[in-house]
């Protein structure tokens, strides 16, 4: 399993990186190798250096330390031992800038490949279908997009790196032990791999499930501090601060004893492998007491493993650590591939065709299901639409007008049928050009905590300030912009707190406008608003007849229809009646 664990986060790695990034991941490995050997050859290089300077008939007595007295042309040892300790000091110092300097180079090569998975992640899915990026909520996809990367770059691909590097710190003490002392070698293998395997084995399906756990509770903890804080004044009033603050502590507390129990498996390898080589010891001391002939060389023994012990059991233990670690965001590897179907071909991009729109829009026989539904949402639904009129759409909640307007919009793709935009049918290879002539007011007005300015144009660097100010007069929006102190530029709250429910439509309406839309939809545009405020958003609608737009809206409101060329009424997916406004007045009255 270890290998397996380590295989596939490496291999998840190594999906998100090109050519020559792939190159230069092996280059950091091999940097963080040649860190690891110097890190060992470092402390190993003291241990002479010591016993030279306690014992300083030693230089001369020892043939490699007097080959380099001799050899460099020392006459007193004094000076040789101040050449030595010089010499530690200046490796030590190297050793470490270099150490410093391969850090920074791998904590910045990680973290430009994050970036880029981020931005796959967001590419992702923002291109999901509409049904799957309802369906998940936003506390979910803010978790897949920012948390889950995050998470897979700073934890589990960190410590793929460490892994490697404690791997050759590790191989590197225990091939030097295995030359100088097989006996050793044997003692530490017998005692410490076991130890080592079945420490990981009886943690690593609890380390998972704490970090699988926690990652599920994040999500739940964002969505109700949103909802409470973006419905503080309904929560306010009807006395539920407290209940969300309850759910949001309970939510808290399973995070933070999870947290706890993390801290906790972190904890535990560095220990039991400390028990272990004490044990070890223990075990080679008892050996020699019932066996005296061997008490001197089991003395030595013993000294020898307690040195390695000591050495290796730090770079043991942060390889535990970073399995564990691993182990523990394992679930970001998994959620990488979640929806990998819907990512950007960027090798291949669709070739984009021109379109205009200057005649007429037909929905062909359109039919449409969700998945898994049991029957159709919309059903062989066919109607030709000329540029510049407008219709309107009616039926009750479930009847297809939102799903047809959503076709239109291209959220969704009809299984059956087409539908064409002066004789050329939508299609990727359009849709650039589409969405540059098509705008949308629904219900609740998507709008920024910014200025009006922003919401209407939804941030463009470079205003144009012509369409800016024909948005604002065909929505209605002039005097209201006058009485704000800052114009264009005041800021109106999160969530347009600062607008009445009619300022917000019509906000809405002006950003639709602004980009030179041929094409509006107004989806229940009105339907949550009161008669008086209606009349308001009504006003900046009626004002749109001096306009070549074509308008599609949908209203339960049929007073909200009264300009439209025709009305169509929808049941069960079905086109079953074309009204005018007069005939359906009538009807209803």
């Amino acid at each position: 399993m270890k290998s397996s664990l380590v295989f596939e986060v490496l291999s998840s790695f190594t999906s998100y990186l090109n050519k020559r990034e792939k190159r230069y991941a092996v280059l950091m490995f091999v940097l963080l190798l040649v860190s690891s050997v110097l890190d060992v050859f470092g402390l190993a290089s003291l241990v002479p250096v010591i016993m030279a300077a306690s014992k300083p008939d030693m230089i001369l007595s020892n043939k490699y330390l007097k080959f380099v007295y001799q050899s460099l042309g020392f006459s007193d040892v004094k000076y040789f031992l101040i050449f030595l300790i010089v010499g530690i000091f200046v490796f030590f110092l190297f050793k470490n800038l270099f150490t410093i300097w391969i850090n920074y180079k791998q904590v910045r090569f990680t973290a430009r490949i994050g970036l880029n998975i981020i931005n796959r992640q967001f590419d992702k899915y923002t291109n999901l279908p509409y049904w799957h990026l309802s369906n998940l909520g936003s506390s979910r996809l803010v978790n897949q997009v920012n948390t889950v990367p995050s998470n897979f770059i700073n934890v589990t691909t960190r410590h793929l790196f460490t892994f490697f590097s404690e791997v050759a710190i590790i191989f590197v003490i225990v091939l030097g032990i295995l030359f100088y002392q097989p006996i050793l070698f044997i003692l530490l293998v017998a005692i410490l791999a076991p130890s080592t395997y079945l420490t990981y084995s009886s943690l690593k399906q609890k380390s998972e499930r704490v970090g699988r756990e926690t990652n599920n509770l994040r999500p739940v903890s964002f969505s109700i501090l949103t909802n409470t804080f973006n419905g503080y004044v309904e929560l306010k009033l009807a006395d539920k601060i407290n209940y969300f603050k309850d759910k949001y502590i309970k939510n808290q507390k399973e995070v933070q004893d999870l947290e706890a129990k993390t801290q906790l498996i972190n904890a535990i390898p560095l220990k039991t492998i400390e028990m272990v080589a004490i044990l070890g010891i223990v075990i080679i001391f008892l050996y020699g007491l019932f066996l005296p002939e061997y008490s001197g060389s089991i003395v030595a023994i013993v000294g020898l493993f307690a040195a390695a012990a000591y050495r290796l059991m730090p770079s043991i233990n942060r390889l535990l650590t970073a399995m564990m670690s691993m182990k523990q965001t394992f679930y970001t590897v998994k959620d990488l591939k979640n929806f990998q179907e819907f990512e950007k071909n960027t090798d291949s991009p669709v070739v984009q065709k021109p379109l205009k729109f200057q005649k007429e829009i037909e929905f062909d026989n359109l039919s449409f299901s969700f998945p898994e539904a049991k029957r159709s949402v919309l059903e062989n639904v066919s109607l030709t639409v000329k540029k510049g009129e407008k219709v309107g759409f009616i039926g009750v909640s479930g009847s297809g007008k939102t799903t047809l307007m959503n076709i239109l919009l291209r959220f969704y793709i009809e299984q059956k049928g087409k539908i064409l935009v002066d004789g050329i049918p939508l299609t990727d290879e359009n849709l650039k050009d589409w969405y540059k002539m098509i705008g949308y007011v629904k219900q609740d007005t998507f709008l920024m905590e910014s200025s009006i300015k922003d919401n209407i144009t939804l941030g463009d660097v470079s205003v144009d300030m012509n369409r800016l100010e024909y948005a604002l007069k065909y929505a209605s929006l002039i005097d209201m912009v006058k009485d704000q102190p800052d114009g264009v530029d005041t800021l109106i709250g999160e969530r347009g707190s600062k607008l009445s429910g009619g300022q917000k439509q019509r906000v809405g309406i002006a950003r639709a406008l602004y980009k030179n839309t041929q094409v509006l939809i107004l989806d229940e545009a009105t339907s949550a608003l009161d008669t008086n405020t209606e009349r308001e958003v009504s006003e900046a609608i009626n004002n749109l007849s001096g306009t070549d737009l074509t308008i599609f809206m949908i209203a339960h409101r049929v007073t909200t229809l009264r300009d439209c060329d025709r009305i169509y009424e929808l049941r069960n997916g079905k086109i079953i009646k074309e009204w005018t406004y007069k005939n359906l007045i009538d009807h209803v009255v």
